[in-house]
């Protein structure tokens, strides 16, 4: 009887812990899918059906909207610009990163904790008390309008995090495994190269996604840097988009914030695996 009022307590200790766990899960993903799934049917919906129907399916499903976007004038140039920038905001930001990260973690000079928090500045600071100051600079220095200033923008945004991210993943690595690595002769950029980054490329990937993803969506920096239309990116133009249709086709405007998000969820799908491994790692260590 003991064993079996013993199996009866463990089954509700389950049973309960299932739903304390699951159902704030539930709750979560149907909170967060919805809204998703309402832009993606809408976008195969004509604009008055979105109007005047009352169900969530389409009637008559169309690839009008995604259409309209792909021959929009300067679709082309907007998804090369988020690209590019995207690109070079996310190569560098990590190069410099992975440097200064290894620094961090490996070599124990004065001041090292205080400069680490200091990194957190440009983080910590709004960015909309940033674009003021950051628009007479740029201004002054003639690269408003220009690939530059979103360079130099997003990689100093970008670089705080992914320092610090890296620092961790370093840190937890033992030193006598480059300890090993010196006595056979590797120097630091080898022992970086063929010790360190291949144990830590978890902690790279992350970093590496949590970059893109920055770049790709941020709108503050380029929305007062950029004013002409041949240098928007894609979330830019997706805020511009209302002004320039004159006309709320929410068809369209759905179609265009689809193509606009689908790059970055491939990117993330492609590399789902690399980020749990990074956070489950990370937990442990």
């Amino acid at each position: 009887m003991r064993e079996r009022g013993g199996l009866i307590d463990g089954l509700h200790y389950r049973l309960g812990r299932s739903v304390l766990i699951g159902v704030p899960l539930a709750i979560l993903v149907i909170w967060t899918t919805i809204p998703i799934v309402w832009a993606v049917l809408a976008s195969f919906k004509d604009p008055l059906e979105i109007y005047e129907s009352n169900t969530l399916l389409p009637a008559n499903p169309s690839l009008d909207a995604y259409k309209t976007v792909l021959s929009m004038r300067g679709f082309d140039q907007w998804l090369f610009n988020s690209v590019f920038v995207t690109v070079v905001a996310t190569i560098v930001p990590l190069a410099i990163s992975i440097l200064a990260a290894y620094g961090f973690s490996r070599y124990a000079f004065r001041f090292r904790h205080i400069l680490l928090l200091l990194y957190l500045v440009p983080r910590i600071i709004p960015r909309v008390s940033l674009i003021v100051p950051l628009n007479n600079l740029m201004s002054d220095l003639g690269l408003v309008n220009t690939y530059w200033v979103l360079f130099i923008t997003y990689t100093a945004s970008a670089i705080p995090l992914a320092t610090w991210i890296l620092v961790g993943f370093f840190g937890s690595i033992p030193k006598e495994i480059e300890e090993s690595a010196t006595i056979d002769g590797a120097n630091m950029w080898n022992r970086l190269r063929r010790v360190i980054l291949p144990i830590a490329w978890p902690g790279v990937v992350t970093a590496g996604v949590l970059c893109i993803r920055e770049a790709w969506n941020e709108f503050a920096f380029v929305l007062a840097l950029i004013n002409e239309t041949d240098m928007r990116t894609l979330p830019y133009q997706l805020y511009m988009l209302k002004d320039s249709m004159g006309v709320q086709d929410y068809a369209v405007y759905n179609a265009f914030t689809i193509l606009t998000v689908l790059p970055l969820l491939i990117v993330y799908l492609l590399l789902e695996r690399r980020v749990v491994d990074s956070i489950v790692s990370g937990a442990v260590k």
